[in-house]
């Protein structure tokens, strides 16, 4: 079993970060320009949601390293607490 673990160490998954959702109509969407602002249902500041796979593991803060958008974990969801998020 041990080596069936270690063969997965090296997978790679997708993560996603979500900022925020909103909903707008099909007209809204088709009227849309390059530089128009679509506002989200979180403050600035407010903790991201972070998803393995399509299921939320984590909350974050946005950072920004070496000029890139970057992701700090501040929360870990218990296993008990990530089952309420499948």
């Amino acid at each position: 079993m041990p080596n069936t673990i270690n063969m997965l160490l090296d997978v790679n998954i997708p993560i996603a970060v979500q900022l925020g959702q909103t909903r707008m109509s099909v007209r809204d969407l088709l009227k849309m320009k390059k530089g128009q602002v679509v506002k989200l249902n979180r403050m600035a500041g407010e903790p991201v949601d972070v998803f393995i796979s399509k299921k939320m593991l984590a909350k974050g803060e946005i950072t920004v390293i070496d000029d890139k958008l970057s992701v700090r974990i501040a929360q870990l969801y218990s296993a008990k607490e990530k089952f309420k998020y499948l």
